[in-house]
């Protein structure tokens, strides 16, 4: 019994002088490694080339980093690439946040601004366009803009929008004379992108109404304007805005969209108890019972509305 158990004990000698030997030639070979390994330090004190399209330092990746490359064309090229597709596809808020993120990290790429500008027109976003000349203007040497580039962007701004104030401050500042506003120019259609994009950046309830109802006129079978112009109503406990909202949202969606119908009539219920609520869940599906409902309302129908019935939801 004791030969067995000295046995088993020179065993666990034996491994235990294996381990610490298999540690100690780990040890020396990351000695090793570390002795011949570059001195970070000075491959961060290198001067770093600069890029020819945008002016500004382009880190280089350190050898041996997999992919580091890849990852500075990603983060240079491919976020306009991305934006280019955004805008190919009508996707206007999605390209003016690629391309302002880019503006941001290149204020000298000329191409970049000019078309987040561009973007900005397309939505018809005033603000963001006025606030992105702003900064611009604000970096004296930032941005290699010409005067005659300056003038145009601001004159095209005021043609747009006379009273914004951040453009006439840019207009006296370049020594521009400020543009007498022509005879009422055509409204600019406001699509149901540009409203919800506006809606997102401004919180003002009273302001978000204005733009949604305006973008029906235009888009009056784009859904998700009645379901934002919704949400707002029912967030504000606007019954009554919420009721005429959910009159559109019927006419709009005919007797083919039950479910939506009555998915917005159980929310609206909770704003509390109102005569119509019965009248709307009631609906036998013809319109002219919601049309002269909205006129006995004041609530102005959209041109495609006021036609046939709608079937599709």
């Amino acid at each position: 019994m004791q030969g067995i158990i000295l046995f088993l004990e020179v065993i666990v000698v034996v491994l235990l002088l294996v381990e610490v030997f298999i540690r100690l030639r780990a040890r020396r070979r990351r000695v090793q490694n570390s002795g011949s390994a570059p001195d970070v330090a000075s491959v961060a004190r290198a001067p770093q080339p600069v890029s020819s399209e945008t002016g500004v330092e382009v880190p280089v990746p350190p050898a041996g980093v997999d992919g580091g490359v890849e990852q500075q064309a990603l983060s240079v090229e491919d976020l306009l690439n991305e934006a280019t597709i955004y805008l190919e596809y009508g996707h206007y808020a999605q390209a003016a946040t690629v391309l302002r993120w880019y503006v941001d990290l290149n204020p000298h790429e000329t191409r970049a601004i000019n078309r987040l500008l561009d973007t900005y027109l397309a939505m018809a976003d005033m603000d963001g366009y006025a606030t992105l000349l702003e900064s611009l203007g604000e970096k004296p040497g930032a941005a290699p803009m010409t005067e005659d580039w300056w003038r145009e962007r601001i004159d095209t701004g005021l043609t747009q929008d006379p009273g914004n104030l951040e453009l006439l401050v840019l207009a006296e500042k370049v020594g521009m004379a400020v543009p007498i506003p022509q005879a009422q120019a055509p409204e600019v259609a406001m699509t149901a992108e540009m409203a919800l994009t506006l809606v997102s950046r401004n919180s003002d309830p009273v302001y978000g109404m204005a733009v949604l109802q305006r973008a029906m006129v235009h888009e009056p079978q784009r859904l998700p304007l009645y379901a934002e112009l919704l949400r707002i109503t029912h967030q504000q406990h606007h019954i009554e805005d919420y009721i005429n909202t959910l009159i559109l949202l019927f006419l709009a969606v005919g007797t083919g969209g039950k479910t939506l119908r009555e998915r917005m009539l159980r929310a609206g219920a909770d704003l509390g108890p109102h005569p119509l609520w019965r009248v709307l869940t009631q609906w036998d599906g013809d319109p002219e019972v919601l049309r002269q409902l909205a006129r006995s309302r004041r609530v102005e129908i959209p041109a495609g509305l006021s036609g046939s019935a709608q079937s599709g939801g």
